[in-house]
């Protein structure tokens, strides 16, 4: 069973996208299971369309994620593996905790 993208999981790989691969349809994703690390989270996707995409790990330049809860704010990254999307990796910077949940967020 799959689940549509939060607001902010679809805003992150929407930065992500615009920088490197601009007719990606973000629409086409639906979250497969998301996975709480202590530290950060995953979140696993499938692409209805089955975009394919050069395999790396992905980033938007010079942007970090603030949030309500944590001090330093989060790093993002997106893994395409075996030329589709992969998941959407969050998480914090240093010794911080954060336990999965979103709250007040923006892009820095």
């Amino acid at each position: 069973m799959t689940s549509p993208l939060s607001t902010l999981e679809s805003t992150l790989v929407e930065l992500v996208a615009s920088e490197n691969w601009h007719d990606f349809r973000v629409d086409a994703l639906r979250v497969t299971r998301r996975e709480n690390t202590g530290a950060g989270r995953y979140t696993y996707f499938e692409d209805m369309l089955k975009q394919v995409l050069r395999d790396g790990t992905y980033t938007a330049q010079g942007k970090l994620l603030q949030m309500d809860g944590v001090r330093d704010g989060l790093a993002f990254v997106v893994d395409v593996s075996g030329g589709v999307i992969n998941y959407l990796e969050m998480a914090v910077y240093g010794n911080e905790s954060w336990d999965g949940v979103e709250r007040q967020w923006q892009i820095l």
